[in-house]
């Protein structure tokens, strides 16, 4: 949907050119569509928010999206929304207009705190209740829109306290609207409980205990473990749907989870390499992960350009600044 230059330029993909190409995702064999958060924004990629109240104008309107939303269901699909409840932009009125202060986190020296060291995104403060009311009215108002379910992005980042009063106010609203935490790495993870999660990391891995903790918290998790997972079996070229080991493996880590928490399949993402490039290139085993994930009980996500086998040249991890534009290519 989106994308820009080394300089910073919007270029290609809008609303409407989403509801042009419906038929075309829908002939893909999906069900429903997961958007990037589309309000006004500093970056191409939508993540750095500077108004909650408008869509970007290189997006399109609120209209757009309105009707965006009805045109997915009049299919019989479902639409997922993204939202940034972590960090706005630095030119966000909220943070720029000195008003606020007291919704932002500070250091004792009097610097304000940044999402991932980037000095350009405070941090909300979570615990601030009239930060709590607003970010959740916002989320609300994707609610009203008709969004079936939201991505939480970065969910490890507000406290556990915030998300109660979130997720208890839309579901009072709107309890059939689904909470999914994008819950990866150690990025600003503080346990639930700290001896559940230390005793999970010794049984498991630090990944699988990160998402537990949010057992109880959400409707369900992006399972990156179970990206992991498949990634660690093409990486030493092994089969994927003939693969014992691998569907045990996979089976204990389903098993983990409650009756009706839910698990959003994907083998990658806007944030990780192509699964192609995991695969090497690989066509059979690309193609073994994606039949495999398909045929699993869970909803599954499938990157916008693996249908045309998209890959990167390198991957996105060498440190190369942006080097995520990698994988974040046009879809022409």
């Amino acid at each position: 949907m989106r994308d820009e230059d080394a300089n910073g330029n919007f270029k290609g993909g809008c609303i409407k050119s989403i509801i042009a190409h419906l038929d075309y995702i829908q002939g893909l064999g999906m069900s429903g569509i997961m958007l990037t958060p589309f309000y006004k924004t500093a970056a191409y990629h939508g993540y750095h928010i500077v108004d909650f109240e408008q869509v970007d104008p290189h997006f399109g309107t609120n209209a757009d999206v309105k009707e965006l939303v009805n045109e997915v269901h009049k299919r019989g699909m479902v639409i997922v929304a993204d939202f940034v409840a972590n960090h706005c932009h630095k030119s966000c009125t909220l943070f720029s207009d000195g008003k606020h202060k007291d919704w932002f986190c500070y250091k004792s020296n009097g610097t304000y705190k940044c999402f991932a060291g980037i000095e350009d995104l405070p941090m909300f403060n979570s615990k601030n209740k009239d930060v709590q009311q607003y970010l959740t009215h916002k989320a609300l108002d994707l609610c009203d829109m008709g969004f079936d379910a939201i991505r939480l992005d970065h969910a490890t980042g507000p406290c556990y306290a915030f998300w109660k009063y979130f997720v208890r106010n839309v579901k009072t609203k709107f309890p059939n609207v689904r909470l999914i935490g994008e819950v990866w790495g150690e990025l600003d993870f503080k346990p639930h409980n700290y001896i559940r999660y230390f005793l999970n990391k010794l049984r498991y891995d630090a990944q699988e205990a990160r998402q537990l903790e949010y057992v109880g918290v959400f409707d369900g998790v992006l399972d990156f473990c179970y990206q992991q997972l498949l990634c660690a079996a093409v990486h030493a070229n092994q089969s994927v749907v003939n693969n014992q080991k691998l569907h045990e493996e996979i089976k204990l880590h389903l098993a983990r989870y409650p009756t009706g928490f839910q698990l959003w399949l994907f083998l990658d993402n806007h944030d990780l390499n192509r699964f192609m490039f995991e695969c090497g290139g690989n066509k059979k085993l690309f193609e073994e992960g994606i039949d495999y994930s398909r045929q699993q009980n869970m909803p599954w996500f499938m990157f916008y350009g693996t249908e045309k086998e998209f890959t990167n040249d390198k991957s996105i991890f060498d440190g190369t600044p942006y080097a995520d534009e990698r994988v974040r290519m046009c879809l022409s």
